[in-house]
């Protein structure tokens, strides 16, 4: 990590995740995710999900996910540093709300700046983003009558909510498509696809039964 980098601060956080991390950094840091997500069943982020369908389909899943990991966030922290998470998005002159709401999640997420707490702090994240996103593009088959598996199985086939991704290379961003490859491949497949259909099933089951 470089030395100039504030500890607790959102700069911190991305340069302590997986994802954007390469070699040995990237593995080590990868494997902590996997083994995170290994304590939690698909089926009971499925149901939970359903459960908790309604509202902000971000705040919906990144609680879902959060009480699983025995995490207590509140989720619109998480949205908060999201906001400000990529190191291509220009951040807002003023960064203090996601700087206060990253202080919360490190809090309550094991309180000290080391990887493992970065790792819990990405798997939130990438819930809030990619699976909201995912919910959000399905919907409108689930409103058509599509039951909610097929209709998260067709969005990731024909218009996946990450279309691409971005890798740091040489310190330099890199623009990666994963036509085909939704949740990627190899050494950097998402370490949780199953968890990720399983809240975007999950939410759109719900709202399916709410709206009758």
């Amino acid at each position: 990590m470089p030395t100039d980098v504030p500890l607790g601060s959102v700069a911190w956080l991305r340069a302590s995740v997986a994802r954007f991390s390469n070699g040995a950094d990237h593995a080590r840091r990868r494997s902590l995710a996997v083994d995170l997500l290994a304590e939690v069943e698909p089926e009971v982020l499925r149901r939970k999900a359903s459960e908790a369908a309604g509202g902000d389909p971000r705040l919906v899943v990144v609680g879902v996910l959060a009480g699983e990991l025995g995490l207590p966030v509140v989720a619109s922290d998480v949205a908060a540093v999201a906001a400000a998470y990529h190191p291509h998005v220009t951040p807002s002159e003023d960064t203090t709300e996601a700087e206060a709401a990253l202080g919360r999640l490190v809090a309550a997420c094991g309180g000290t700046t080391d990887e493992l707490v970065a790792a819990r702090i990405g798997l939130l994240i990438q819930a809030c983003e990619a699976t909201a996103g995912l919910i959000g593009n399905a919907v409108p088959l689930v409103r058509a009558g599509k039951p909610p598996e097929e209709a998260v199985a067709e969005v990731l086939r024909a218009d996946p909510p990450v279309s691409h991704t971005r890798r740091r290379v040489a310190g330099e961003d890199v623009l990666v498509p994963l036509a085909g490859t939704p949740f990627g491949a190899g050494p950097r497949e998402c370490p949780g696809p199953a968890h990720a259909i399983a809240l975007a099933t999950g939410v759109l089951a719900g709202l399916r039964v709410t709206r009758g």
